[in-house]
């Protein structure tokens, strides 16, 4: 299926650049040192006609838990030490 939608067009150039780029963004971004922008434009995209979503969300949503499971046993670890740690120094 086709859907039109519009980007915004910006020019950007970092100092380390020998030459800029124009980018397509979904929203404006006010122009500063790197970035100029141009103006919106309404474009048309192909997308899949059954397109669903759904898997890559889970996806994200497994690793976004992944990650906070890791920082948990971190943390309860990082607590563990400094419980080991003021125990030492009690019976010291």
């Amino acid at each position: 299926m086709k859907i039109k939608t519009t980007v915004h067009i910006h020019f950007t150039k970092y100092s380390w650049e020998n030459e800029g780029r124009f980018q397509a963004i979904s929203y404006e971004i006010k122009d500063d040192i790197n970035h100029t922008y141009v103006g919106p434009q309404e474009i048309e995209v192909d997308v899949p006609d059954h397109f669903d979503p759904r898997s890559a969300q889970i996806a994200a949503l497994e690793k976004q838990q992944q990650k906070v499971m890791a920082d948990f046993r971190k943390s309860i670890t990082d607590i563990n030490r400094r419980i080991s740690e003021l125990s030492a120094l009690e019976q010291a």
